[in-house]
């Protein structure tokens, strides 16, 4: 790439991130494949525009979408941690176990003190069944980041799950705390008040 296209380029990228912070994902989607197609001799370029179409698609749930720009992204730069998180992450939502755990593995290798890619092993390999390796790495994540309130919750979840509803209870109601505005935390909270009162009249019963 010539440097009298450098200018253009950080335009383009300022105009899909300001549609993208306020909700216009399909105008940052249009940008990012005008990207593909303008630039496409351009390695650099290639790697972000598919990076970006792929966020853009995972906010949008648009799964197999997602899961096709970040593999581009990735035959760019095997070595990205943030790439395969991401690809993880998608497997992760299409409950694909097996292979979101080895695409956090593969983050968590290169960045081992990230608390974000070990809380997202964590989830995979406590959903996967090995619940004990799972809440291991969350606890992890959470030393890493005591105040992250996606790793608090997970782990107010982890321990639903297993009816352990003390450590449910003080992980969500932490996760509040920080972030009031949270709605999944604010979901896994009333859980907690749920199953335990539904548990609670059982026992009675």
């Amino acid at each position: 790439m010539g440097s009298d296209t450098g200018p253009e380029l950080h335009t383009i990228w300022g105009e899909a991130k300001e549609h993208v912070e306020h909700g216009n994902y399909d105008k940052a989607i249009e940008i990012y494949k005008y990207v593909l197609i303008r630039y496409g001799d351009n390695d650099t370029a290639v790697e972000y525009a598919n990076a970006y179409l792929a966020d853009a698609y995972l906010t949008l749930r648009q799964l197999k979408l997602a899961e096709n720009h970040i593999k581009k992204a990735i035959a760019c730069k095997p070595d990205n941690p943030g790439y395969r998180y991401l690809l993880g992450f998608t497997y992760s939502i299409e409950s694909e176990w097996g292979k979101a755990i080895a695409e956090f593995e593969v983050a968590v290798n290169k960045e081992p003190n990230n608390g974000e890619y070990l809380r997202g092993l964590g989830w995979a390999i406590h959903c996967a069944g090995d619940k004990e390796k799972g809440l291991a790495y969350l606890h992890r994540a959470k030393d890493l980041a005591p105040t992250n309130v996606s790793i608090l919750t997970d782990l107010a979840a982890a321990y639903l799950s297993d009816l352990q509803f003390r450590k449910a209870r003080e992980y969500s109601e932490k996760a509040v705390r920080i972030d009031p505005d949270s709605r999944l935390a604010r979901e896994v909270l009333y859980n907690v008040d749920r199953f335990q009162g539904d548990v609670g009249r059982l026992g009675g019963a």
